[in-house]
């Protein structure tokens, strides 16, 4: 039996599409932010439309102290050929995904059923494939493509393992239990 974690009402904003935002949570952009439904945001999370598009799958748990902010790649305007501007990328996380405190997330792409662990730096640009895991404590230097089904971890991340072939329904069902099980106060 999964454990109920009861939280104060009043300290969330809950949406008519289950999404349950902490009130001590920064969110900037919501005009290019698009939620599929049923996430939990915790507290101290920054999340930063403002830069550029998110898209966000369903039943995505971020825990506390948790940054998603859309990478940046660096390009020349017409105008000023020699100029150099930053172009801000888009930011998709997919369904099923965890993402643990206090970890600074700047990819182009989460894949489905994928498990960030705590303190964790996922740099600019970088893809994380389905059914992975990256460690706690690991750092994904610029550009990292994560390969499906993989196991990252350390500092830079390396390849250490291939995921079980239960990756999947053992994080659809961890994440959906937890939603269900993710209750006010009584």
């Amino acid at each position: 039996m999964d454990a109920i974690v009861q939280y104060d009402k009043s300290e969330f904003h809950e949406t008519s599409s289950g999404i349950k935002i902490s009130k001590k949570s920064i969110i900037k952009g919501t005009e290019q932010i698009n939620v599929s439904g049923r996430c939990i945001f915790f507290n101290d999370v920054i999340l930063r439309g403002d830069l550029a598009k998110v898209s966000i799958g369903k039943y995505l748990v971020v825990h506390e102290k948790v940054t998603l902010k859309p990478s940046y790649t660096y390009g020349y305007t017409k105008e000023s050929p020699t100029k150099k501007i930053i172009k801000f990328l888009p930011l998709m996380i997919s369904d099923y995904v965890e993402i643990e405190s206090s970890s600074i997330i700047q990819a182009t792409k989460i894949g489905t059923c994928t498990s960030i662990g705590k303190n964790c730096y996922i740099s600019h640009r970088c893809i994380i494939g389905e059914n992975s895991i990256i460690l706690d404590d690991s750092i994904l230097p610029p550009d990292t493509v994560v390969p499906a089904n993989s196991v990252y971890g350390g500092r830079p991340a390396v390849y250490i393992a291939e995921t079980p072939e239960s990756t999947a329904i053992i994080q659809k069902q961890k994440l959906i239990n937890f939603y269900k099980n993710f209750v006010p106060k009584s």
